[in-house]
């Protein structure tokens, strides 16, 4: 089990409209339940007050064929009067394996909203295939193409869009001992109108300090063609924390 003793984030911009779930997925051998929680709360003040409060609930079963993974997260960060970070989201997938090694069929359902990104409410709805390419302790690789129905409404409901998008990524995660990189990027175009579209990149490298004490890193990045009016189209976050793993 891992638990996050020291978090420093230096967040460059707003976080990312597009949830990687691929991040979220727990690597087990065995059938079962497993999970993870966590809280964070803090205060601050000196020539401003600062509140943030965050938490974080992700668990999963997984049986001989099948896999649920259900997750929920939200994030608050408030000072003089702004909310600097108002978002969270549900997010409940199921796996099931078609063949042995190469295919599993996916479908999922999330809840999300953004405050910052002017994003009151964001549904989705998707279903499709996940392609096991390459899987080994030193390299795994999966790619998926999802059909996604969106529905989505800004804070004032002034706005409300429904699509129908694909959803399609591919994730790569590098295991060298005492290193891990992984990266998942998404890209997800408009059915109907192909030049509006969205791509996500995530990666992550966590390298060991000394036994059982790591360093963590992470840049998200997103690029939306047509977001809401007064919301920039690229959106970036970059986080670094240290982890004690037990």
């Amino acid at each position: 089990m891992k638990y996050l003793v020291l978090f420093a984030v230096l967040c460059l911009n707003l976080n990312a409209q597009v949830v990687n779930i691929e991040s979220k997925r727990m690597r087990t051998d065995t059938t079962g339940w497993s999970g993870s929680a966590e809280a964070s709360f803090q205060l601050s003040k000196s020539t401003t007050e600062i509140f943030d409060l965050g938490g974080k609930l992700h668990f999963q079963y997984k049986g001989k064929k099948s896999l649920w993974l259900f997750l929920n997260e939200f994030r608050f960060i408030r000072g003089e009067g702004t909310d600097f970070v108002n978002s969270g989201f549900a997010h409940v997938r199921y796996n099931h394996k078609v063949t042995k090694e190469l295919l599993r069929w996916e479908a999922f359902v999330q809840y999300q909203y953004n405050k910052s990104l002017d994003v009151g409410l964001r549904g989705l709805a998707g279903t499709g295939p996940r392609f096991k390419i390459y899987d080994s302790d030193k390299f795994r690789a999966y790619s998926a193409i999802l059909y996604m129905f969106e529905y989505q409404e800004s804070v004032d409901k002034s706005i409300i869009e429904r699509n129908h998008r694909t959803s399609s990524y591919l994730s790569i995660t590098l295991n060298l001992g005492k290193m891990e990189f992984s990266n998942t990027t998404y890209f997800q175009p408009n059915i109907k109108n192909i030049k509006d579209y969205r791509i996500a990149s995530q990666s992550d490298l966590e390298f060991e300090i000394f036994e059982d004490f790591n360093f963590k890193t992470g840049f998200s990045y997103r690029y939306d063609t047509t977001p809401f009016p007064g919301v920039p189209k690229t959106t970036y976050y970059l986080s670094n924390g240290l982890e004690f793993e037990f």
